[in-house]
């Protein structure tokens, strides 16, 4: 297994739009193999928007403002990859398409009725439930909240990129080697005490854990839904599956136990 670091920075440069040192890549494995870093890279990526949500509470903006300030900071971070892997497969799967037609349309750049949908209810729930939790537990809380969300959601990915076979063997996911379950169990342990250490420390444990129940949820049953209309995944059903995940945890952070 490749080192830590390695993997983190790896990790990142594809995840995210953050520079990483050339000699990161020297014998650079496939992405796969990188993949139980994934909870740990969505930290970083997390982490400029946290400032950004803490900065802007701290001048006085309004909760909403300031949600939605963090949110377009973690989206330039991210460079919308997660956003765009959600918009293509609501518009594949939305329609209720055969597999095959489905694959075809979620290739196609061009978003349609469902992929806008899915934009603005991702969007929208997650600015709403970042001011919720400003509100509810402070700057500095829903800072860890969100960093929170990003890393339990990243390792969620991966191990659903390692438990489902490819869908789509010419894709990004399929190109760049299906981690081993062993990966992919991993991240997604590592995403969920990431969440739990961090998600307990700011709006304690039930909380914590209600973010960790549902978050888990969502992620088995979109993995049966992809099974079942696609036969396996994609990496856009990768992306998906994040957006997902990070929305169901903040809902059980915001949640008043």
């Amino acid at each position: 297994m490749p080192t830590i670091a390695g993997a983190t920075l790896r990790s990142l440069a594809f995840l995210t739009r953050l520079p990483a040192p050339d000699r990161t890549f020297a014998g650079r494995p496939a992405l796969g193999k990188d993949a139980f870093a994934f909870p740990l890279a969505g930290l970083v990526a997390a982490l400029p928007a946290a400032l950004v949500l803490i900065a802007a509470d701290g001048a006085g903006l309004s909760p909403v403002v300031a949600a939605l300030l963090s949110l377009a900071a973690l989206i330039a971070t991210t460079g919308a990859l997660h956003e765009d892997g959600l918009a293509d497969v609501a518009d594949g799967l939305g329609g209720h398409h055969a597999a095959e037609r489905a694959l075809t349309i979620m290739k196609d750049s061009r978003i349609g009725a469902y992929g806008t949908l899915a934009l603005v209810l991702s969007v929208g729930l997650r600015v709403g439930l970042l001011a919720e939790l400003l509100e509810t537990g402070g700057r500095g809380a829903a800072a860890l909240g969100l960093i929170a969300a990003a890393s339990v959601s990243r390792g969620a990915m991966a191990w659903l990129w390692a438990s489902l076979a490819s869908a789509n063997p010419d894709g990004v996911a399929g190109r760049s080697g299906r981690p081993s379950r062993r990966a992919g169990l991993v991240a997604l342990l590592l995403g969920d005490a990431l969440h739990l250490g961090l998600g307990t420390a700011s709006f304690g444990l039930w909380r914590s854990l209600a973010g960790l129940a549902l978050g888990g949820l969502a992620l088995l049953w979109f993995r049966a839904f992809i099974r079942r209309r696609l036969g396996g995944q994609t990496g856009d059903c990768l992306g998906a599956a994040q957006q997902l995940t990070e929305i169901a945890a903040l809902i059980g952070l915001a949640l008043g136990m």
